[in-house]
């Protein structure tokens, strides 16, 4: 504890602690959209009619699983979509809410008539959704190019 007095009073702060937690060296500023949870940015890029690519950079865990959910949720009830790109190539980290989430949107995208095309990139998820099986009830592509390809036809 750091304690010391001012005019009045004495001010006491927390200790802060000694091992680096995730997301330290990242900047944050305020104008940042995503200051509340600096662990995850995502962005929507409309390539072409009736196809949508989210793209993520960063961690899926717990914290960010709601965020996630919901947006996906807005892109599959969107009327002229029929393909929904999920790029996940610059993620450095994902738990087992990954995959539940992975399964649900496909569910979900399945119920309406949509395409989901997942990029797990070469990384955590690709090993993630190999180890749990998942990878085979996806339609997974190693590159955002081949999925766009696909989803062109």
């Amino acid at each position: 504890m750091i304690a010391y007095r001012t005019n009045t009073r004495t001010v006491v702060e927390p200790p802060r602690p000694n091992t680096p937690t995730r997301g330290v060296g990242r900047p944050r500023t305020d104008a940042d959209p995503h200051r509340l949870n600096p662990l995850l940015r995502m962005a929507i890029q409309r390539p072409g009619p009736g196809i949508a690519v989210i793209d993520m950079d960063g961690e899926i865990d717990l914290s960010t699983a709601p965020r996630i959910t919901e947006l996906i949720r807005q892109r599959l009830t969107a009327a002229v979509l029929h393909t929904l790109i999920i790029d996940l190539s610059r993620v450095s980290f994902v738990s087992s809410v990954g995959v539940e989430l992975l399964l649900r949107a496909q569910h979900r995208a399945q119920r309406r008539g949509i395409e989901l095309h997942v990029v797990p990139g070469a990384r955590c998820v690709r090993r993630l959704l190999e180890i749990t099986g998942v990878d085979q009830g996806l339609n997974c592509h190693d590159s955002l190019e081949a999925a766009l390809a696909r989803a062109h036809r």
